[in-house]
């Protein structure tokens, strides 16, 4: 007689994946918007002081010049008739005045650098920064590990047979 003994012993399968992380990424970035430069000069008012101005000033300052000069003249001339009233017994304030009127005072002349007004100087140039921030998106996508088992099994069978072997 035999007796065979054998034995599968229990195991277990471990099957599984790694985990994918996807990485999806926006780089923030600077945004610029900028006007200019832009650089405006306003000299009008120079041009007015050396006689080069628009016509409006021109007609402005003649006017007022002329007007200054027209009512010089009539306070002289009625300064002049009131010293001719006034001395009218003497004979020589006709001639007297005739002479004052012929020798005239001789004009200062001035000297100077021109124009004496600054050029009114203007400049306009606008720069906005802003920030725009990136974002970052994570996905992890993980799977289950998938486990077997696998049972384990003893099988006894006995022979019939005249001897008994011992085999381990």
């Amino acid at each position: 007689m035999q007796l065979i003994i054998s034995t599968n012993p229990p195991s277990c399968r471990i099957d599984y994946r790694l985990p994918i992380s996807e990485i999806k990424q926006e780089v923030g970035y600077f945004e610029f918007k900028y006007h200019g430069p832009k650089i405006e000069i306003e000299q009008q008012d120079a041009l007015n002081e050396i006689g080069l101005g628009n016509l409006d000033y021109l007609v402005k300052s003649d006017y007022t010049n002329a007007k200054h000069i027209v009512l010089e003249s009539i306070a002289k001339t009625a300064r002049d008739g009131d010293r001719f009233a006034a001395e009218m017994t003497s004979q020589d304030t006709a001639a007297q005045l005739a002479k004052e009127i012929s020798y005239q005072e001789i004009p200062e002349i001035n000297v100077d650098i021109l124009p004496k007004t600054k050029p009114k100087v203007t400049m306009d140039y606008d720069l906005d920064i802003h920030w725009v921030e990136g974002q970052t998106q994570i996905d992890f996508h993980t799977y289950p590990p998938k486990i077997d088992w696998v049972k384990g099994s003893i099988d006894i069978t006995v022979k019939k047979g005249s001897k008994i072997d011992i085999k381990g």
